[in-house]
């Protein structure tokens, strides 16, 4: 059965990082109050702990797009990104022992914290929408799909081109016109690639109940299943393609989120360093 990602080896990664903060909770209050802050001996020690895991969770970028990559499956390097990222909420305020200016510093701190509240939105976008898209396609990929929309194409202009000419030009029509996919915001938006296909479908209705000629209305029938199941079928993939967007999106703004806090933490060390 396949482990969810925030379940992985027991809560491997979510005990760990519950480690990290109760030893950082008990290292922070076991200093006297005159010696916490960002350039204490606690404070660097903290700090060092949040810059090293934040350069190793920007590792997960590389590493999930590494084909040779080694060690813990993906799921388990999710994990561990969800939860140790987590845990810098904690880690950053200890580590300026709850003081934020309006400078470098600060503006470091925010960073952070906005990239892991992306994060958690990603997770809920990542538990959530891979089960959506399960659902809306069990057991297919997503080509087989087009290729049923193929198919079904050429079975309609078969089966009109024995018909009336208004029939068959209203199907040809709506295999010309259909247009499926797009950019990121035109599938975000939802446009509906079935209008053509509908609209052959009401003519194709209208023939059906004027017809008297068992041939042509044998034909008419399967004419409808055929166009009503290619409906059925662009709508499918109209949702996938929409479901996918969503998590184009939130990668669009998660990781140049990540970068620049990884870059002003980086000012921010290297000022610490230069004027202390």
């Amino acid at each position: 059965m396949h482990e969810p990602f925030l379940r992985y080896r027991h809560y491997r990664w979510l005990k760990l990082s519950v480690l990290i903060v109760l030893i950082a909770i008990g290292a922070y209050f076991a200093t006297p109050v005159t010696d916490r802050g960002g350039g204490t001996r606690v404070g660097y020690a903290l700090g060092g702990v949040s810059a090293g895991l934040m350069l190793w969770l920007a590792w997960f970028g590389i590493r999930k797009r590494s084909y040779h990559a080694r060690g813990s499956p993906l799921r388990g390097w999710l994990s561990a990104h969800v939860y140790l990222g987590t845990a810098l909420l904690i880690l950053v305020p200890l580590h300026a022992a709850f003081r934020f200016g309006w400078n470098v510093h600060g503006l470091a701190a925010a960073l952070t914290g906005l990239t892991i509240f992306s994060g958690l939105i990603g997770v809920i976008v990542y538990a959530s929408i891979p089960e959506q898209m399960t659902q809306n396609r069990p057991g297919e990929k997503l080509v087989a799909l087009f290729e049923q929309v193929g198919m079904l194409d050429g079975a309609c202009k078969e089966l009109a081109a024995g018909l009336s000419t208004p029939i068959a030009q209203a199907v040809n029509d709506s295999i010309e016109a259909t247009r499926i996919g797009g950019g990121t915001l035109r599938q975000l938006a939802g446009r509906d690639p079935s209008g053509p296909t509908r609209r052959a479908l009401v003519v194709v209705r209208g023939a059906q109940d004027e017809t008297i000629d068992r041939v042509s209305g044998d034909s008419l029938q399967k004419l409808r299943a055929n166009l009503t199941r290619k409906q059925t079928v662009l709508g499918r993939i109209s949702r996938d393609l929409r479901l996918k967007a969503l998590l184009d999106v939130w990668l669009v703004v998660h990781v140049p989120l990540g970068l620049a806090a990884l870059a002003l933490v980086a000012v921010h060390v290297v000022a610490v360093l230069y004027y202390r």
